[in-house]
């Protein structure tokens, strides 16, 4: 929905600037017009500044045509670039974190070292925030916490994606590869209950 209503947004600051552009040249069409045919007959001197402003609006209006469609592309090359980055971050991840005890730490340590650049090239700011998040909560967590920022991650480059995000609630991502995920959600839910119910010292 973020990207929805910046795409929008942007859509409409695009307009608007359009129609400034095509306002301001055909003002300056009539200008010139007015300075060049002047003393001309009224009628010839009409019909060669519509001509004059018909032309420059269409050469306008073609140039930044252009613009955005070039724009459109640079963004299209950038999301393919996205795609096999995340799918390769997705999959080693959900290795590591679904057995941990299992997971090589030199391969580990590896596959980081080959991930992290291709994601400062290419990830979004909120992808990018979400892995230095889950990278340094991975350190200090314990897996059962560690999997819930896993899927603040997951939701993120979903997002990224175009995808709103709207419906899905914590857990439902994890529910895809975690069978106990119900369990771990009401322990995690017990715990920040806790917390909201300590006094500061």
């Amino acid at each position: 929905m973020r990207a929805f209503m910046k795409g929008i947004g942007s859509l409409a600051v695009l307009a608007a600037l359009l129609f400034g552009a095509v306002e301001a040249v055909a003002f300056l069409a009539r200008y010139v017009g007015h300075q060049v045919f002047h003393g001309v007959n009224p009628t010839v001197a009409a019909a060669a500044v519509t001509a004059m402003a018909t032309v420059l609006v269409t050469v306008f209006t073609l140039v930044v045509g252009r613009y955005v469609e070039r724009k459109k592309a640079i963004e299209a090359e950038i999301r393919a670039s996205k795609i096999p980055v995340y799918t390769k971050l997705v999959s080693g991840l959900m290795g590591t974190v679904l057995n941990p005890d299992s997971s090589n730490e030199n391969q580990v340590a590896q596959f980081l070292w080959e991930i992290t650049p291709d994601l400062i090239t290419w990830a979004s700011d909120d992808v990018l925030i979400a892995w230095s998040k889950f990278k340094r909560e991975a350190q200090v967590l314990a897996s059962e916490d560690t999997v819930f920022s896993f899927e603040e991650l997951l939701s993120a480059i979903r997002q990224d994606f175009g995808h709103s995000g709207r419906k899905v609630q914590e857990g439902d991502l994890l529910a895809l590869f975690i069978n106990d995920i119900d369990e771990q959600l009401v322990r995690r839910r017990a715990q920040r209950g806790r917390r909201v119910r300590t006094p500061e010292p």
